[in-house]
């Protein structure tokens, strides 16, 4: 069975992973959740939202993750000066090392376009315990649970002040791994941009295509939790507020900032989608440009050889060897006046 439990000062922290029937069965039992919040779960026909009962409530989020591609699918050895960076990134965003490391850090040699992909959580938050159900594709989650599995002192930090605490760590570490993702579309947004610059705008195309679909749906999965934590901010939640709020209004400003680098990030990648469209554009002008001033200067030619290719007797120039070669020429020089013709006009 897919659970796991890690208890300290009278708070549980329930890792649920990929929960099925057997599973469903012994929550509701040992629990009593609503059954239809469960099989809910299960089916996937969620959407984010705050439920509250009368012994726990429920928090129901979305967070992305990028779909790992098959020949990828076993790491690698990172070198020093890799992992030096992933420590660095993991300062600086103030998160757990372990929880970056299903991003790999990206260099404009290796970047390979990936879909992003949503995963469900829910938090069942009650008095003396908190139940996350998820899929196991969120690193932060296991992450906080082995740490918490490890050492007092970490159970004591996550789980010392009490279950709302322990869900809005393990809710803090999730949205703070969303930052990860966004830089990981910023770079691939500056390597379309550079391929564009090489003239490489046939292998730009897909790139723009899978980032622009990326980036909305990352927007569709922000925008219906940022109202979530504007309420817990307010204090709608009588249990899950109180001296939480701040920390509540932390995690909405994280959002907030989110949602804005997203926007930014999306307008910027329209921005080059228009300019590759417009580039390619010009490019097909100019070709038909091309072969339009081709087929002008054939088409009089052509019309000229067709009707000597008739053989009617008493054409001019077509009796004789040296009447040919006059026709050759004439049509040549018509060839040349049409080209000066269109270049004095400017076509070319």
């Amino acid at each position: 069975m897919n659970i796991q439990t890690v208890t300290f000062n009278k708070v549980s922290y329930v890792n649920v992973t990929n929960p099925h029937e057997l599973e469903i069965k012994d929550l509701k039992k040992s629990f009593g959740f609503n059954t239809l919040d469960l099989e809910d779960y299960v089916h996937r026909t969620q959407i984010p939202n705050v439920k509250n009962y009368k012994d726990h409530d429920l928090i129901i989020l979305d967070f992305p993750y990028f779909k790992q591609d098959s020949n990828n699918s076993t790491p690698k050895d990172l070198s020093g000066k890799e992992k030096e960076e992933k420590h660095s990134l993991a300062s600086l965003l103030n998160i757990p090392h372990a929880a970056l490391s299903s991003i790999p850090l990206l260099h404009y040699s290796s970047v390979s376009t990936r879909r992003i992909l949503t995963s469900h959580v829910n938090f069942f938050i009650g008095k003396e315990y908190v139940v996350v159900l998820h899929e196991g594709v969120l690193a932060p989650i296991d992450y906080i649970f082995s740490q918490c599995q490890k050492t007092l002192r970490n159970r004591s930090n996550y789980m010392g002040q009490g279950s709302v605490f322990l869900a809005y760590k393990i809710i803090d570490a999730l949205v703070d791994a969303c930052f990860p993702v966004i830089n990981e579309l910023i770079v691939m947004i500056e390597k379309i941009d550079q391929e564009l610059e090489s003239k490489k705008t046939q292998a730009a195309l897909e790139e723009i295509s899978v980032t622009r679909r990326n980036i909305v749906f990352f927007q569709t999965m922000i925008k219906p939790i940022l109202p979530l934590f504007k309420h817990l901010e307010e204090q709608r939640y009588e249990a899950l507020n109180g001296p939480m709020t701040s920390y509540w209004t932390n995690i909405h400003d994280h959002l907030k900032k989110i949602a804005h680098r997203l926007e930014d990030s999306r307008e910027l990648i329209e921005g080059i989608s228009e300019s590759n469209e417009s580039l390619i554009a010009s490019k097909t002008n100019e070709i038909i440009k091309v072969l339009t001033i081709f087929s002008a200067i054939i088409l009089p030619l052509n019309l000229v050889a067709s009707i000597y290719g008739m053989n009617i007797v008493g054409l001019p120039l077509s009796q004789d060897p040296i009447s040919f070669f006059l026709l050759l020429t004439f049509m040549t020089v018509m060839g040349i006046v049409m080209l000066i013709v269109f270049r004095a006009r400017r076509w070319f």
